[in-house]
């Protein structure tokens, strides 16, 4: 009866002393509860030495309770409870006990409120059922408390929340989960009692500052000072699914404004995550590792590469948490992702290689740190799409077929997808077939490519060019240091050679970090995979997608490379972008040059996986419209050689897909249509460019002639050749070797005359010609000697490929080179070359260093020698050899003869002499028979060669007579009437039978008389 003998006074002055009044058990909590949980009491009652915990007394600031019951009115505790939190003085209330005396005192509420939430949790699970049941009351109390401070802080001011926040967070680790169902329950209850919109305000407010605190310390970490519990942090916001509002506040925050530039997102916290890395975080930022570098310097670095490794499996697992955590989250984390890629398109321009340090590229666009750290969080993304799951073949094939009004409708998040160049070109004002829907699957699958195409891709061409210029800084380092090794240049271009090679191996090792190499490889065998069903879809399977309106594969149906281009190629394929072609082979030739082959080597399905898409894709115009991404796909399969390649660091590479892949037997043809698809002189691109679509491909056919089973495909194309050589289309085989003969040409005589040139040049410098030239004048003689040599190079590399291939072919195909059509060209070619390379002339040629040049002009004699040889049983072949009026003479042989002995020529060297002899003896008699049809009628020459034709053909729309050889020879470079441009085929030309008989009869008559005279 305490409570009666209290004063009225008492009653009436304080506004808790009603809520003292009698109440039923069941309203009630229990004191001993509120004291062990909540640390405090209203009870007066004399210190107990033996207490457990530190307490406030609040009986003076809320209501004395002295009752005798052992538990106290709800609304007066949650009254007691709000006093509490507004208490700034503490310790003047507190009654000492136990060892938890800071936390009794505590007067930050959100740490208080924290504090009592864990204590609460924890007594619960020892509980009974009505100790329970206060435990939820007092839980929801506490709630009730912490949602005001959210929603209204200013009632707790000067307490800064935020930094409350931080603090709890910090200080907790993975063995807390009290800390996480805190922030969940309490981001609950905020939602529960605001509109939503109300609701992600205030949490906004509160958690904003706290993550602007967070983005300003990253500012100034690199890879190693990074604060280690960043992502423990953030993942108090994306872990739970209860709280997507978290989420939500988090991807708000790192948002920047609709308009912001590529560069703007590396300014946002996700932005400053992203561009932690191995590679500078900005485009003006120091390279910050591998300064103390050697010239020869170790290439890689583990420690970094696991640092980056645990860095951005943080960053994936962040963005996958996002993604999963609420239909919202997901929505604006894919927004994020969509249009961040668009801001940064401008990098996926070639022009954006090159001019990368411009002031206004580097503010327009996000770094290679932050865009190959975003291609390798969807790289991980995408680790469901990849084997053993291949849920790669739900990817809808005509994503980037839906323009910008239907991307909402049909769950399309990539910014002008439509505006990707794509596999086949569209009709003018075609509408494209698109899916009723696209799956998250298909966002993440060309979310993926396009990162990578920005990132990576861009950054591999970065490479490639700072690559070529260390070596020419090497190179001229080495020049200097040999002369004067402690001059001014020479020790400024050794600083300069330090800072490139620290440039590179910073680059190299960002992008080959073996983790994220491993997830490229698996995501790019997939797209691989993918690119092969798509293609080869049967018609009846494209027929069933069409009625669902879904063109996803479903499954895997593996079926074998039949012929160039599958019997039905569906519309759909005017829909799949380019990049996705050029990532894998951009992949490939990284992994080639620079050494990042280390994984591919053990995942051997990739080869199989990689080797059936190229050969697909490399050889058929129906399926790849663009030559040059063909072209691109031979400089990948010379990856896939288990030979050392040319110009890389890989030193062998293990594979077997040339010798026991279902369909290896395609690689010939498919690498000759491609071939013949690139017309390599009188195109508008750039000589290196067609260097390097060629030299791999000649690469790979040296290594295909040493597999007889490939020899064999050769030979039947040859076949196949000559039995329709006047076929409209003209065989593969005759335009190959018809382009390789042009080809040999066009390469030997740039190749000399750039030799020439050099010579002059070289001559001039020693003659002391160039120190009466001004300094401008001088680096420009010396700029142009270094071109010239370069292109000499390009010439005699390609030129020498060129006749090497011309001697393999010729050893075991003969007949179509000596073929009407064809065997003036060849027989003329050759000597062409041997007499500019061992006739009176060719002093001209001798420059120095001619190493340096790649010219070897004995080898090329050796060459040339052995393809006259494996010709020269062919009768017709050795006509044409001495019928050629330009460089033939009785002469030639014997330089050669003279030239071979001096280099070692061994067997060829009576062969050689042999074959001169042979032609020798058809040359006189070709003289004798000239001399006899000299003075043949002017409608009997050929009027284009101006020789006697022996079977003359009229031209269907000139009317003009020529013979068949001459027009066969000019259609297989150019498919008009070479009189009037009309269109023009084989198969429309008509034998000209009557002036055939009136020429042979001619003939004879003119043999008959001259056996009559003799």
């Amino acid at each position: 009866m305490q409570v009666a003998t209290m004063s009225s006074v008492e009653e009436t002055e304080n506004p808790f002393a009603a809520l003292l009044q009698p109440s039923s058990q069941a309203d009630g909590v229990s004191k001993q509860l509120i004291e062990s949980i909540l640390l405090f009491t209203l009870s007066k009652d004399v210190v107990d030495s033996n207490r457990k915990n530190s307490v406030l007394c609040l009986a003076d600031v809320v209501v004395a309770d002295n009752s005798a019951k052992d538990t106290l009115c709800e609304d007066l505790l949650a009254h007691a409870l709000f006093e509490r939190l507004m208490l700034t003085e503490t310790t003047k209330y507190l009654i000492p006990g136990g060892t938890n005396r800071s936390e009794a005192l505590e007067t930050r509420a959100m740490i208080y409120l924290h504090g009592a939430f864990t204590r609460c949790e924890r007594i619960k699970c020892d509980s009974n059922a009505r100790d329970k049941q206060h435990c939820d009351r007092i839980i929801e109390l506490i709630l009730n408390n912490a949602s005001t401070c959210m929603r209204q802080p200013d009632l707790f001011a000067p307490q800064n929340f935020s930094s409350q926040w931080l603090e709890l967070f910090d200080q907790s680790d993975e063995h807390d989960t009290s800390t996480q169902e805190f922030l969940v329950r309490v981001a609950c209850k905020v939602s529960e009692e605001d509109e939503p919109l109300e609701a992600l305000g205030a949490i906004k407010a509160i958690f904003y500052p706290m993550l602007s605190e967070l983005q300003k310390q990253l500012v100034k970490d690199n890879l190693i000072s990074i604060r280690k519990n960043i992502f423990w942090i953030l993942g108090y916001f994306v872990r739970e699914k209860r709280a997507g509002i978290l989420g939500e506040l988090l991807i708000d925050y790192t948002t920047p404004n609709p308009k912001a530039k590529g560069g703007d997102y590396m300014d946002t916290l996700f932005g400053q995550l992203l561009s932690v890395s191995i590679m500078p975080k900005t485009q003006t930022a120091p390279y910050e590792f591998f300064r103390e570098v050697s010239l020869v310097s170790q290439q890689t670095d583990t420690n970094l590469w696991q640092l980056l490794a645990h860095h951005q499996l943080s960053l994936f697992t962040l963005i996958k948490q996002l993604l999963v955590q609420s239909p919202e989250t997901k929505k604006k984390t894919l927004q994020w992702i969509a249009n961040c890629l668009d801001a940064n398109v401008a990098r996926g321009h070639l022009w954006s290689t090159v001019n990368i340090n411009l002031e206004q590229t580097v503010h327009s666009t996000a770094s290679d740190a932050f865009m190959t750290s975003l291609s390798a969080v969807l790289m991980r993304l995408c680790a469901p799409l990849c084997a053993p799951s291949m849920k790669v073949l739900l990817v809808d094939p005509t994503y980037c077929a839906v323009v910008d009004e239907e991307r909402q409708s049909k769950g399309v998040s990539m910014l002008k997808a439509f505006e990707e160049t794509c596999l086949l070109p569209a009709e003018e004002g075609e509408q494209r077939l698109t899916a009723a829907k696209y799956n998250f699957i298909t966002e993440i699958f060309y979310l993926a490519h396009k990162a990578f195409e920005l990132g990576n891709r861009a950054c591999i061409e970065r490479l490639t060019r700072m690559m070529r210029e260390l070596q020419n800084t090497r190179n001229a380092y080495h020049e200097v240091a040999t002369r004067d090794p402690n001059n001014d240049l020479t020790k400024n271009l050794l600083r300069m050679l330090q800072d490139q090679m620290q440039q590179v191996l910073c680059i190299r090792n960002g992008l080959g970090e073996p983790e994220n190499d491993a997830a490229i490889l698996k995501f790019f065998e997939a797209s691989a995979i993918w690119l092969t069903e798509i293609a080869m879809l049967p018609r009846e399977s494209y027929e069933a997608a069409l009625d669902k309106m879904d063109f996803a594969p479903q499954i895997l149906r593996n079926l074998e490379l039949l012929s160039d281009t599958p019997p039905f190629v569906a519309p759909y394929m005017k829909s799949v972008p380019e990049n996705i072609i050029d990532n894998i082979a951009a992949y490939l030739n990284f992994c080639r040059n620079f050494g990042g082959d280390q994984f591919i080597q053990l995942y051997t399905s990739s080869h199989d996986a990689f080797f059936k898409m190229i050969l697909l894709f490399m050889g058929s115009a129906d399926l790849v419209k663009n030559p040059h991404l063909r072209a691109k796909l031979a400089d990948a399969l010379e990856f896939l050689l288990p030979t050392q390649i040319s110009g890389s660091n890989r030193k062998e590479f293990i594979t077997h897909v040339f010798d026991r892949h279902t369909d290896r037997l395609q690689v010939v043809r498919c690498l000759l249509n491609v071939f013949v698809s690139i017309e390599m002189t009188g195109q508008s691109v750039q000589f290196e460019q067609k260097f390097n679509y060629r030299r791999p491909m000649y690469a790979i056919m040296e290594y295909l002639w040493t597999k007889q089973e490939h020899i064999n495909c050769f030979r039947q194309l040859a076949s196949e050749a000559e039995s329709n050589m006047e076929a409209i289309e003209p065989p593969i085989f005759l335009r190959f070797i018809n382009l390789l003969i042009n080809d040999a040409i066009f390469l030997l005589d740039e190749s000399l005359s750039n030799l020439e040139q050099i010579k002059q040049l070289q001559r001039a410098q020693d003659n002391g010609e160039w120190n009466n030239l001004s300094h401008t004048e001088r680096q420009q003689q010396t700029t142009n000697l270094h071109h010239l040599g370069m292109l000499a190079r390009f010439d005699n590399i390609l030129g020498r490929d060129t006749i090497n291939l011309l001697k393999l072919l010729t050893t075991e195909i003969k007949s179509i080179f000596c073929h009407n059509s064809m065997v003036d060209r060849i027989a003329s070619m050759l000597n062409y070359f041997l007499l500019h390379l061992v006739g009176p002339q060719r002093e001209r040629f001798k420059v120095k260093d001619k190493k340096e040049f790649e010219f070897d002009p004995a080898q090329t004699v050796l060459e040339i020698a052995h393809i006259y040889i494996n010709l020269s049983s062919d009768n017709s072949f050795c006509l044409a050899v001495s019928q050629d009026g330009r460089s033939y003479s009785d002469q030639l042989f014997g330089y050669a003869e003279n030239i071979l002995i001096r280099i070692g020529g061994g067997q060829l060297i009576g062969d050689m002499a042999e074959f001169a002899s042979k032609v020798q003896k058809m040359n006189a008699d070709y003289k004798e028979e000239q001399e006899l049809l000299a003075d043949a009628p002017d409608e009997y020459l050929d009027p284009i060669i101006s020789t006697l034709m022996t079977d003359p053909v009229v031209l269907p729309s000139s009317k003009v007579t020529v013979d068949r050889s001459t027009i066969q020879r000019h259609l297989l470079s150019d498919q008009t009437d070479p009189f009037n441009r009309e269109p023009l085929t084989m198969d429309k030309v008509k034998s000209n039978e009557a002036l055939k008989l009136e020429i042979e009869q001619w003939i004879e008559g003119k043999r008959n008389a001259a056996r009559v005279k003799s």
